[in-house]
């Protein structure tokens, strides 16, 4: 294993960049952890509206770090490698949302969700897949405290049953959200844009934390 490098040299970080985009990644950001915005309100968010996946998921609230211990986690870190991937939307699945742009109407339609459910499921793994690649090159590189966070909540499973430990222990990472990330702020601090009303496509975001 490579000694760790205390400097954390640039080309260290942009070869993690570009083991992102040669995985999947749309774009990718190194960013100083101290740019990464934590807000109690982020989970208070998981509450209220109540979050279907709240208490339901083990990479969720209230089974992940609070904010305060997220912050003391934070520090610990310098930079980290921001990770966008982005998805075009299907026609079907848009015919479904330009007819009803209401998310609870969506929610509650079960031929829409057949539809949705899987595209959406195989997008956040493409995530996924990017984040635990980068996370893994840093590992390999001397970063042996290298942490992944993904975006939304872990779909690993098709139901987590909280009850009993993690079913894929080695695979599973929580989310930027469910450690009271910001995602919103963090993103354009790092010069993204969120387009919160667009309807032809879904980014999705994802943090790998190096040292």
């Amino acid at each position: 294993m490579p000694k760790r490098n205390r400097d954390l040299p640039s080309q260290s970080l942009q070869a993690l960049r570009t083991t992102a985009l040669t995985n999947g990644a749309t774009d990718a950001a190194i960013v100083r952890t101290s740019d990464i915005v934590v807000d109690e309100r982020v989970a208070l968010k998981c509450r209220n509206p109540p979050c279907e996946n709240y208490g339901r998921n083990l990479m969720c609230p209230p089974f992940t770090p609070t904010a305060d211990q997220s912050r003391k986690y934070l520090k610990l870190y310098r930079k980290a490698i921001l990770i966008k991937v982005e998805e075009k939307i299907p026609p079907r699945i848009r015919n479904y949302i330009e007819r009803s742009w209401r998310l609870p109407e969506l929610r509650r339609n079960k031929t829409f969700r057949r539809v949705y459910d899987p595209w959406d499921v195989r997008t956040w793994r493409k995530l996924h897949s990017v984040v635990c690649d980068v996370e893994r090159d840093a590992f390999r590189r001397g970063f042996h405290l290298s942490t992944g966070l993904v975006g939304e909540r872990c779909k690993l499973c098709e139901e987590c049953d909280v009850s009993a430990p993690c079913r894929r222990p080695f695979e599973a990472r929580a989310s930027m959200e469910a450690l009271s990330i910001d995602v919103t702020r963090t993103v354009q601090k790092a010069g993204f844009k969120i387009d919160w009303g667009n309807r032809d496509s879904v980014t999705l975001f994802g943090l790998v934390l190096v040292d």
